[in-house]
């Protein structure tokens, strides 16, 4: 029987083998080659600790020699560390070298100590570096302030399985469309984006701009350019509903009389009948058909 890897056999074929001739093709297709490769995820990992570190060491360096006009102004980073460094690095360890400049390294004070990414397992640290570099993107200057960047720190910075707080954390920020109800619906992250900015917003050109904005997007909510009349009908009205469950449930239980049953709200009854008219306003001719 031939013990070649490159010839690729049907199951049937393999089952019709000699269960020796089997055990010496698992030997060689399996254990060996599958080993070999868990083996030097191991010793990488075992490394990439001080590749990543030794990476945004050089990262920098090529920033601050590309000021300083020591390089052509069109070297690009990769061309830089194959020129003055050996060779380019993997994506991966870039992507770390990335993360741990922008949280250990910017600011006068570390964003998360380097004890704390030292402690950290790779796994974490590759799952936190997206989550970074996303708010980095979306939130500007404000990055570190958001609430998805403080969950990052406090899973890195607390003992703890902190790989799967920070798996629940990328699913919220960059939930998939099928479970957010498709792309017409704003994700976690934009919400969270928005809020931070407007509560971070200052007496400026900037912040006057963005009440501005956010003015002419609730001015399209409800003047219906943003959704259809019947899908603005049926929000309104789940919307109605959700903040009288709430205030009913924050309002102490009065009573009258001796049965112990709720007082009527006659405001209640009034906003119910106000929402009603208004849904009904809002269907088109021959919704009601």
């Amino acid at each position: 029987m031939s013990n070649k890897t490159d010839v690729k056999l049907t199951f049937a074929e393999i089952t019709a083998l000699p269960r020796g001739d089997r055990y010496t093709l698992f030997q060689t297709n399996v254990v060996k080659p599958f080993g070999a490769v868990a083996k030097a995820k191991e010793a990488v990992d075992e490394k990439m600790h001080n590749a990543m570190k030794l990476t945004a060491s050089l990262k920098r360096e090529y920033a601050a020699m590309l000021f300083a006009r020591e390089i052509p102004p069109d070297m690009t980073e990769g061309k830089f560390f194959t020129q003055y460094c050996g060779g380019d690095v993997p994506a991966r360890v870039k992507g770390l070298a990335t993360f741990f400049n922008a949280v250990v390294l910017t600011g006068p004070e570390p964003l998360i100590p380097e004890e704390h990414i030292d402690a950290a397992s790779v796994t974490s640290l590759e799952k936190a570096a997206p989550i970074i570099a996303t708010e980095r993107k979306s939130a500007g200057e404000a990055w570190m302030a958001t609430e998805f960047t403080k969950e990052v720190v406090d899973a890195l910075s607390k003992p703890g399985d902190a790989t799967k707080k920070l798996l629940a954390i990328r699913k919220r920020q960059n939930p998939k469309a099928e479970d957010t109800g498709g792309e017409e619906t704003p994700t976690a992250a934009l919400l969270a984006l928005l809020l931070t900015r407007i509560g971070t917003a200052a007496d400026d050109d900037n912040g006057y701009m963005l009440f501005v904005g956010c003015q002419e997007l609730a001015e399209k909510w409800g003047t219906l350019k943003a959704i259809p009349a019947t899908r603005y009908a049926e929000w309104l009205a789940k919307r109605e509903a959700s903040a009288k469950a709430k205030a009913a449930a924050e309002k102490p239980k009065l009573t009258h009389g001796n049965d112990g049953a709720p007082a009527p709200d006659a405001e209640d009854a009034s906003a119910d009948k106000n929402a009603e008219a208004e849904a009904a306003d809002l269907e088109p001719a021959g919704a009601a058909n």
